[in-house]
């Protein structure tokens, strides 16, 4: 927890990639990692973390290392991402509701080139999809397609992003 919250300290992103990466991360070429807090790295440091090239993480964000956190190339986490890999009401303190919702532990996959906007949510074993946009405040408990656009809580996909792109690039060729 000390080294958590010392990496949180680091005036320069750079230093904080270079930190995660002897905690046990892997950090791509190019991330960079603003002031982020870390649940569960006490449990295997920051081992389930994986970054890739081109990663931008903003202030406030909230990342849960109980499972796997894979971020592909081209990532952008907007300020105050959070994104969770367990949901536990308290069953190793025997609280009621843990009878009706137990436990879960899943890993949290960020494809390629995807922008999850301010204060959004992704849930354990969501992956959101290649060059997708998560927007700002929503709750993703859902995998979401490449290239659309989802918004709400919970999130529902609002636009196809490759369609509309590939209808503009078409209409060009006609011109």
């Amino acid at each position: 927890m000390f080294y958590e919250k010392w990496l949180r300290s680091l005036p320069y992103p750079n230093w904080r990639s270079f930190f995660l990466k002897l905690g046990g991360a892997k950090v791509g070429e190019n991330t960079f990692v603003h002031d982020v807090l870390f649940q569960n790295a006490y449990v295997d440091g920051f081992r389930h973390l994986d970054l890739g090239n081109n990663v931008t993480l903003q202030p406030g964000c909230f990342v849960d290392l109980a499972d796997k956190v894979i971020v592909e190339d081209s990532v952008t986490f907007s300020p105050e991402v959070m994104i969770l890999t367990h949901e536990d009401c308290g069953s190793k303190l025997g609280k009621p509701l843990s009878k009706f919702y137990p436990p879960k532990k899943a890993p949290v996959l960020l494809k390629k080139g995807c922008w999850l906007g301010a204060r959004s949510t992704i849930l354990c074993g969501v992956t959101v999809g290649e060059c997708s946009v998560v927007a700002a405040g929503s709750v993703v408990k859902e995998d979401v397609p490449a290239w659309s656009v989802v918004a709400g809580i919970p999130a529902k996909v609002v636009k196809q992003i490759k369609q509309e792109s590939e209808t503009v690039d078409h209409a060009k060729n006609e011109s």
